[in-house]
C-alpha cells in the first residue's frame, strides 16, 4: 500500500490558512499524512491547535548555512525557497508527496494528481490553459515574468528523476531565489519553466478542476451540479488557490488582479465568502499577531529589505564567515548602522503591489519630469542605454559597489 503525504509551508502568522487547508484536505484524503513546515524562529512552546498535523520547523530541514539564508531572503522568498528541501525530506519515506500552498482549499479528491504520479516523477499545473493578452493583470505578459507553472502546487513520486529534480530546484532556490522580476527572477517558481527541458518525464496536468485561481478565471466558470461544485459545467472542482485573497473583501477575488471588478463573478463569490468565513473562524491572536521572527535582529531591530539585498550582494566578500548575521552587536548590524540601512521607529516596510501606484501620483510625476529632463540633456541614444542600465541596477544586488569595500 502506498504511503502518501502532503505538506504546506508558512510562517506563524499564516497558520490559520494552513488549518483551513488541512481540514479540507483531510476530509477528502483521511489516510494521508499532513505536514506543516513553519518558516520562523523556532519556538519549542508553540503548538498548532489541530490533531493530525505534524510540524517541522524550517531550521530542522538540514539546510546548510540556514541562518545566512534566513537573513538573505525575505519572508515570502524564504517560505518558497525551502520548498524543494521539504519535499525531498518527506519523499525519502513516502511514495508520493504533494506540496500545497496554505491559501488553498480542497473540494474533492485529487484523483488526477495521484493518477499522474503513478507514471510521472513530477506533476505540475500551468497558470492557465488558454492564452490571454487583454491589457489586464495577469495576462501572458505577466506570466513571462512569473513563470509558466504555478508552484503553489507540485507533486513528486519516489524515484531518481524526482530526487534529481528536487536537488536541481533546491540549489537554485537557495542561491538565487529572489523576487526580482525586473531581472528575470521569481522566487522558486520561474525555475520550473525550465524543468520540462531537463526532466523529460515531468507531467503537466491540464485538468481545469485543479488550481483554479484568479490567473485562470478567464477560462473557467463554477457551478453546482447534483450538490457538487464543477468547473465549465462538467469537470469536478478539485481545489481553489485563494492567492492574494483579502478575507475582509472576498468580492475582490484577489488583490493582484484587475480583470474582474468586485461583484462581477457571481459564480466565484459564494465560495470566496465561505472561505473568508473559515479563515476568520480559524484565526486567533496567537497566530495573526505573531511577527515574522527573521525580520528582526536578536535585539528586536527591524531588518530592512534593502539591508537583505546588500547583505546578499556582499555575502562572499564580507559576511560568509559570520554564522549568525542576526547577532545584535555583530558585523552585519554594525554595517547596517554605518550605512544608514535601518529605519527610524523600527517600523516594518509595507509590501506594495501595482494598486498602490495610485497613491504616489505626485511622486511619479516628479520622477517622469526628471526622466524628461535627462532625455533632453543626454539625447535619445544615451538615454536609451541609460534606461537599460537602470533596469540592471534596479536590483540592489547589482549595487554593491556603492559601498567602500575596504571598510
Amino acid at each position: 500500500m502506498q504511503k502518501i503525504a502532503s505538506v504546506t509551508i508558512c510562517s506563524i502568522n499564516y497558520i490559520a490558512k494552513a488549518l483551513v487547508l488541512f481540514d479540507s484536505y483531510r476530509l477528502h484524503h483521511p489516510d494521508h499524512d499532513f505536514y506543516v513546515v513553519i518558516v520562523d524562529r523556532k519556538n519549542a512552546d508553540f503548538k498548532v491547535d489541530r490533531e493530525g498535523i505534524s510540524v517541522i520547523w524550517a531550521e530542522d530541514l538540514g539546510i546548510p548555512d540556514f541562518h545566512q539564508k534566513a537573513f538573505t531572503f525575505d519572508v515570502i522568498e524564504f517560505n518558497t525557497n525551502v520548498k524543494p528541501t521539504a519535499l525531498k525530506m518527506l519523499l525519502k519515506k513516502y511514495s508520493a508527496v504533494l506540496y500545497l500552498d496554505p491559501d488553498i482549499e480542497i473540494f474533492s479528491p485529487l484523483i488526477p494528481v495521484f493518477d499522474g504520479l503513478e507514471h510521472a516523477p513530477i506533476v505540475v499545473t500551468p497558470h492557465c490553459n488558454t492564452p490571454i493578452l487583454d491589457g489586464c493583470k495577469p495576462d501572458d505578459l505577466e506570466l513571462l515574468k512569473f513563470g509558466t507553472f504555478n508552484l503553489g502546487f507540485v507533486g513528486v513520486s519516489q524515484c531518481d528523476e524526482a530526487f534529481g529534480f528536487l536537488d536541481w530546484w533546491s540549489a537554485r532556490c537557495l542561491e538565487h531565489g529572489f523576487y526580482e522580476p525586473q531581472v528575470g527572477l521569481a522566487v522558486d517558481q520561474k525555475w520550473v519553466s525550465l524543468a520540462p527541458s531537463y526532466f523529460p518525464n515531468l507531467k503537466i496536468l491540464h485538468d481545469v478542476g485543479l488550481n483554479l485561481a484568479f490567473w485562470n478565471l478567464h477560462e473557467r466558470t463554477l457551478s453546482l451540479k447534483d450538490g457538487a461544485w464543477v468547473v465549465n459545467d462538467h469537470v469536478p472542482l478539485r481545489f481553489i488557490h485563494f492567492s492574494s485573497f483579502n478575507a475582509s473583501k472576498p468580492e475582490m477575488i484577489a488583490q493582484k488582479q484587475d480583470r474582474f471588478a468586485p461583484g462581477s463573478r457571481p459564480d466565484f463569490e459564494p465560495l470566496a465568502k465561505i472561505y473568508a468565513a473559515k479563515l476568520i473562524s480559524a484565526e486567533s491572536e496567537k497566530y495573526s499577531k505573531q511577527k515574522y521572527g527573521f525580520d528582526y535582529f536578536d535585539d528586536g531591530i527591524y531588518i530592512t529589505p534593502a539591508l537583505r539585498r546588500f547583505y546578499a550582494a556582499l555575502y562572499l566578500e564580507r559576511f560568509s564567515e559570520i554564522k549568525n548575521p542576526f547577532e545584535e552587536n555583530g558585523p552585519v548590524k554594525k554595517f547596517a548602522m554605518k550605512n544608514n540601512l535601518l529605519v527610524r521607529g523600527n517600523v516594518p516596510a509595507k509590501r506594495h503591489n501595482f494598486h498602490d501606484m495610485k497613491s504616489y501620483g505626485l511622486q511619479i510625476k516628479i520622477i517622469l519630469k526628471m526622466f524628461r529632463f535627462a532625455l533632453y540633456v543626454v539625447g535619445p541614444e544615451k538615454y536609451f542605454n541609460l534606461m537599460r542600465y537602470l533596469a540592471h541596477i534596479s536590483s540592489l544586488r547589482n549595487q554593491a559597489d556603492i559601498f567602500d569595500k575596504r571598510k
